[in-house]
């Protein structure tokens, strides 16, 4: 089991965590950026995220862009670009400027959740995306548990499949980010309990797809007879797939398995590499889901207080139900 650390870390893409949401509360700026949709309506909402040059967060933002143009109301984007300090500053920005209601992927949880609180003093509703707080209206969550083990019954499956049950596995996790170990440590489990033949040989940190393809290389160097590897997202994965491929071992005996629905990953596992599969995480649905419940809130209709990210495995099988998506 990888140690949990309790550091603050700057990581990019990753939406999950184990905080708690609060109950509710009584009683270009650095806050926004071009990516704003305007209205009539006079509500406004602000969402902050870790960083948004992931292609999948892109597209979230599109998504609620056009949701908040259909609902008539004025959206602000902030890129907090793994700063911590300057997520803060974009957050007061969004309470000093009048936001209806804030939307915040934490880099900081702890320092984040008294942010949230002076927002819900003024009356602003909090939505906390993926990163739990404990001062939030909604926590728009990821089980980070049902989607560890969806990975590793992917892999399982495969390797059950085409391995004949076995198979040396490496394991891309994060242990400098809580709710990636919980992640990893699920993608484990599954691959023990299903799969009890295939041994874990490996296993190495990455969050992005640099990292990956560099740790990816070092790792097959000193285990070459790896032929599975799983990795907490795309990312990571993404670039351990280049380093596989450099290496001249995609092929059918190989299999890497992701998550977070990375556009890149879905083409390659339509084109029948051996990247084999990744999960939805609402990821379709993520932008403009978010967007709703903002509105919901700020109308007075009723959300519950957790709403948890679906998790749906993607495969060969049923990648070809999201071209849409890919070729957005």
């Amino acid at each position: 089991m990888r140690k949990k650390l309790l550091a603050v870390v700057l990581v990019a893409a990753m939406a999950v965590s184990m905080a708690a949401c609060g109950k509710d509360s009584s009683g270009s700026q650095e806050g926004g950026s071009k990516d704003t949709a305007k209205s009539e309506g006079g509500q406004k909402v602000g969402w902050s995220l870790m960083s948004t040059s992931d292609a999948v967060i892109a597209q979230a933002i599109s998504d609620a862009r056009d949701k908040a143009d259909e609902l008539g109301m004025e959206l602000l984007v902030s890129d907090a670009e793994n700063d911590a300090t300057k997520q803060l500053n974009a957050v007061e920005n969004f309470i000093e400027s009048g936001c209806d209601c804030i939307v915040i992927q934490a880099i900081d949880a702890t320092s984040m959740s008294k942010e949230a609180q002076k927002a819900r003093d003024k009356g602003i509703k909090v939505i906390a995306y993926g990163i739990g707080l404990d001062n939030c209206d909604v926590w728009y969550k990821n089980d980070n548990t049902v989607t560890g083990t969806a990975i590793g019954k992917m892999a399982a499956d495969w390797i059950n499949e085409n391995l004949d049950g076995k198979a040396d596995v490496c394991i891309i996790g994060y242990s400098l980010m809580e709710v990636l170990v919980e992640r990893a440590d699920a993608i484990e489990a599954a691959i023990k309990k299903e799969c009890p033949d295939a041994e874990i040989v490996a296993e190495f940190d990455a969050i992005d797809s640099s990292t990956g393809m560099s740790s990816t290389e070092s790792m097959l160097a000193a285990h070459p007879n790896v032929n599975v590897i799983c990795s907490i997202s795309d990312g990571p994965g993404v670039g351990a797939y280049e380093a596989v491929k450099s290496a001249g071992l995609d092929t059918d005996k190989f299999g890497i398995f992701g998550s977070d629905l990375s556009t890149v990953a879905l083409g390659y596992i339509s084109a029948g590499t051996c990247y084999r599969g990744t999960t939805d995480t609402d990821n379709m649905i993520c932008g403009s889901k978010t967007v709703e419940m903002a509105y919901d809130l700020i109308t007075g209709e009723k959300v519950d207080e957790v709403v948890t990210m679906g998790v749906s495995p993607v495969t060969i099988e049923n990648v070809s139900d999201y071209k849409d998506f890919m070729n957005k």
